[in-house]
């Protein structure tokens, strides 16, 4: 028994590896995944210039020239004006600005989290899914073998009149509708194939190596995940946008105040005469807009910053209660599956197996008759083919948990 339980543990460990490297490779060439990465670099290069000034202003003026000779010498007035000119930003926009685009591309690279973490969640569904399917098929192709040689003793009961014609067309139709079950089983084979295909950006098909048997998963005792243990890059998202709103409503306030411009003016004059002597001239000045329309559109952009953060934290408080609650759920299934999977495996199944091999025996003897025998075959292909999705459930409701709560509840894959 020691020995068995050693290779079980090899074997499922091994399987664990696989599926890991599985979803390795699914997070290194899912062209969602790359796309995402594009976009956290694009908003990062953004976020870089967002708080950029305007550019300074450089103008050449030729100015004041008389319109009969249009020559700059010909009167005092005249002269070639240069003007530099640039407006300023009140103290900490820049930083502001920057800081909406930063927290936007920390969005987006939590988002890139999420979406890798649920990538991982449908590998590891569609994996024991698959698992799942072979278990089951081949148990069925066991039961047909047990059919077929049930099958035979019958009828050598019925030639010699021991059984009943019914008996030999029972097992008959019983033999037929599990070999089209596996029509079914062959059929879902190569749809969650060719669904781990496409997780992967494999051309496929690939021939997929599964355990030839499952263990249980025992779920973690507490019924509740602690709500500040919860890892899930979701939440990180709602949080980064609701710092960018944050931020953003601080640059608004700074945005309604008036943004002025300074300037400097250098005036060339060419002109030189006995009272004049065409000495240049230097003129420096500041303006400052009346901010008539844009302290209203820049209070209404901070109110409007101010509501969006305000529903991201409602969207948040949703999203923990979504959480929670689901996990909540998937730990009942869990806990159900795994005690199912447990009774049937270390009680229910052998003791069915026990009373086939008993019936068989009577019935050989004529000690029970073929309903006995019948019934006797179809709730040991039952417990045996409940047995193989109770210990399957109880991964796919890992899987399940850990996407919801962002970290493996088992510490483990």
């Amino acid at each position: 028994m020691t020995a068995l339980f050693v290779l079980l543990t090899l074997t499922l460990a091994a399987a664990a590896d696989d599926l890991s490297a599985l979803q390795d490779e699914a997070a290194s060439a899912n062209p969602s995944l790359a796309a995402q990465e594009a976009l956290v670099r694009e908003l990062a290069n953004r976020a870089a210039v967002s708080g950029a000034w305007m550019d300074p202003v450089l103008a050449v003026e030729y100015s004041n020239a008389p319109i009969d000779t249009f020559g700059l010498a010909s009167h005092p007035m005249s002269g070639l004006q240069l003007k530099l000119q640039q407006s300023l930003a009140p103290p900490g926009w820049s930083g502001r600005k920057r800081a909406i685009g930063e927290r936007m591309s920390d969005a987006a690279g939590h988002g890139r989290a999420e979406i890798e973490l649920q990538l991982r969640a449908a590998v590891a569904r569609a994996w024991w899914n698959l698992v799942q399917t072979r278990l089951l098929e081949e148990v069925t192709r066991a039961h047909i073998a047990r059919t077929e040689e049930l099958q035979a003793a019958v009828t050598s009961r019925y030639e010699v009149g021991a059984a009943g014609q019914s008996a030999v067309l029972r097992l008959e139709v019983l033999r037929g509708r599990l070999t089209d079950e596996l029509l079914e089983f062959e059929a879902m084979d190569r749809s969650l194939s060719a669904a781990l295909d496409g997780a992967l950006s494999r051309e496929g098909p690939t021939t997929w190596e599964t355990p030839d048997t499952v263990e249980p998963i025992a779920p973690p005792e507490a019924s509740a995940w602690p709500v500040e243990a919860i890892e899930r890059p979701g939440l990180a998202v709602i949080d980064a946008k609701e710092a960018a709103e944050a931020a953003g409503a601080a640059a608004a306030k700074l945005d309604a105040l008036p943004d002025p411009s300074v300037w400097i003016g250098y005036r060339v004059r060419l002109t030189e005469t006995e009272t004049d002597p065409g000495t240049d001239f230097v003129s420096a000045g500041i303006g400052v807009p009346l901010p008539v329309g844009s302290g209203r559109r820049a209070h209404g952009e901070r109110d409007a910053r101010l509501e969006a953060a305000s529903r991201m934290r409602s969207e948040r408080a949703r999203m923990v209660d979504e959480i929670t609650a689901g996990y909540r759920a998937t730990q009942a299934r869990w806990s159900r599956a795994h005690h199912k999977a447990i009774t049937y495996a270390e009680t229910l199944v052998p003791a069915a197996t026990n009373a086939l091999a008993a019936t068989q025996t009577d019935f050989a003897v004529d000690r029970a008759g073929f309903a006995e025998l019948f019934e006797a075959e179809v709730t040991l292909l039952d417990l045996e083919r409940a047995r193989i999705r109770a210990s399957v459930e109880t991964h796919l409701q890992h899987a399940d948990a850990t996407a919801l709560l962002g970290v493996s509840p088992t510490g483990g894959q």
